[in-house]
């Protein structure tokens, strides 16, 4: 019979309440000076050639071109990145990149991550067979990382990851799915 020693009470306790103000209940602040230059915010009109005629359906607005990626992508590639260097380094299961790629593509993503850190360890056998022996293997580490979106919504991504004297290289694609970042390609090189 095991003994049944004294537990501790948990002790719940009530929520305050009130609530904070949500941001669209803050009054704004304005920062303008002296010095500020006004912006002429009005629309600009069409010379008459270019206008669209009473028969022609009007051309439709081209895409905002992005200079880069945007705030949210590259945080996402980063955590994205982040997950795979873990895994690749053996810190991590291949499966748990599942839960950061769309459904549909997450067996090819989870394999791709499997395979890498497979190769991963292969590289650190050979090296430990080959009479280098260290007490730590070296990591594998993130170099360099270029993103580009080229449409809103979809960011893809060129890393370049160095473990020891070995360079590699892994693409993968991103896409925003239902308010968040799924992965839906990665290949390691």
């Amino acid at each position: 019979m095991a003994s049944t020693g004294h537990r501790p009470a948990i002790r719940l306790r009530p929520v305050p309440r009130y609530e904070p103000p949500f941001d669209d209940e803050l009054t704004p602040q304005v920062w303008a000076s002296a010095r500020q230059l006004p912006l002429d915010w009005t629309a600009r009109q069409l010379p008459p050639a270019s206008a669209p005629s009473g028969d022609q359906p009007a051309p439709a607005p081209a895409p905002p071109v992005l200079a880069g990626a945007s705030s949210d992508a590259k945080l996402a590639v980063r955590r994205f990145v982040h997950l795979c260097v873990e895994v690749l380094n053996g810190y991590r299961p291949a499966a748990h990149l599942r839960r950061l790629a769309l459904p549909a593509e997450a067996a090819d993503v989870v394999a791709e991550g499997l395979a890498g850190a497979r190769r991963v360890a292969e590289l650190r056998n050979a090296s430990r067979a080959a009479g280098r022996r260290t007490r730590r293997p070296v990591p594998v580490a993130v170099l360099r990382l270029r993103l580009c979106e080229p449409r809103p919504g979809a960011v893809e991504a060129a890393v370049a990851l160095v473990t020891g004297e070995r360079t590699w290289a892994m693409a993968l694609r991103m896409e925003l799915h239902q308010q968040s970042w799924a992965a839906t390609t990665l290949r390691l090189i």
